[in-house]
């Protein structure tokens, strides 16, 4: 980059700050999708255990898509997203009855409490790439250490 270059660039940013006042300071959880999952399908019967959470940030608003084992099919809802202490709550109506959730979503994994008809459970999601609903559950393994 050139001298001019970089003294042009340099009064277009200075004169851009003075202009508009200070640069504040944006939550660093602005947009995007988490998928938090441990959803998978038995190998023996094909049955399917576990539950998908996925959480789509947007400045248009936020939204959740929540997937359980003994649902026919996903169901999307609005979900309350704390942006300063990455806070999560939302409720669901499935065909199985109301599910609700609170915690706390980080890097790693969304972890809280998910009340439902069968009762209260603390939870501890992975934060995948993609649900792996259609992927065999892993099986015990012998000798591993965990």
């Amino acid at each position: 980059m050139t001298i001019l270059c970089r003294v042009l660039l340099t009064s277009v940013v200075a004169a851009g700050l003075t202009a508009a006042g200070p640069a504040s300071a944006r939550p660093g959880w602005v947009s995007g999708t988490w998928v938090y999952a441990d959803l998978c399908t038995m190998p023996d019967d094909g049955s399917r255990i576990g539950r998908s959470i996925t959480l789509r940030r947007s400045p248009n608003g936020d939204g959740l898509t929540y997937e359980g084992a003994g649902l026919r099919a996903p169901v999307t809802t609005a979900v309350t997203v704390d942006d300063a202490t990455k806070d999560v709550a939302f409720r669901v109506e499935t065909e199985a009855g109301l599910v609700s959730f609170r915690g706390t979503a980080g890097p790693e994994a969304l972890v809280g409490t998910i009340d439902s008809a069968a009762g209260s459970q603390p939870v501890r999601l992975k934060r995948v790439l993609r649900s792996r609903a259609h992927e065999a559950c892993p099986g015990e393994t012998t000798g591993s250490i965990h």
